[in-house]
């Protein structure tokens, strides 16, 4: 049984009344998986939790051919072992001192992976390291607006914690321009 955080979460959209857009990542929860907070992103690319070994299954019916963890100090090892066919890749975010060096390094390793097949990215909760990286994806590499993609972390339910105050505020600092830039002279724009 997992551990549930005790930290205050961020209200979801998912209210009465409310209709998620379509363009958001799809919740892959109640379709025969069991990966806590799964939501596909693209064909291409995945958020969750942290997977543990009896999601191991789950994510290979998926077709998820690389995790990316952005953990700081918890690997993917132990969960994945005996499983060669998944490649464990690992980018260390600080939840509280993101920075545009991890996110653009955290972006690369997705557009690299992605043309092995698709990418489970994932933090502890799924939430804040990756809500930040998804929002990036979605705004250097998709061309979103910056308010848009601020609008699906948030409110997207994927239980972005409100006390990482200093996350909004580097997403609304962050120059996509200059992160997309980035991302073409590294090849993978």
């Amino acid at each position: 049984m997992r551990r549930e955080s005790r930290r205050k979460k961020h209200a979801p959209l998912d209210r009465p009344g409310e209709v998620r857009p379509d363009e958001w990542a799809d919740p892959l929860a109640g379709h025969g998986h069991r990966v806590e907070n799964l939501h596909r992103i693209t064909p291409t690319l995945y958020r969750s939790a942290q997977p543990r070994h009896d999601d191991v299954a789950a994510l290979k019916a998926l077709g998820i051919q690389t995790v990316l963890s952005l953990r700081s100090y918890n690997s993917d090892e132990r969960a994945f072992r005996g499983h060669p066919e998944i490649a464990l890749e690992r980018v260390r975010i600080d939840t509280w001192s993101i920075n545009d060096d991890e996110v653009l390094r955290a972006l690369i390793a997705i557009r690299k992976a992605e043309r092995k097949g698709p990418v489970l990215i994932h933090c502890w909760h799924g939430a804040d390291r990756t809500g930040v990286v998804a929002a990036a994806y979605r705004m250097a590499l998709q061309g979103w607006r910056k308010e848009d993609a601020l609008r699906e972390m948030f409110r997207g339910g994927y239980g972005y914690h409100t006390l990482w105050r200093n996350i909004p505020r580097y997403l609304e600092r962050l120059d996509v321009e200059k992160m997309r830039a980035a991302l073409v002279q590294a090849g993978v724009a």
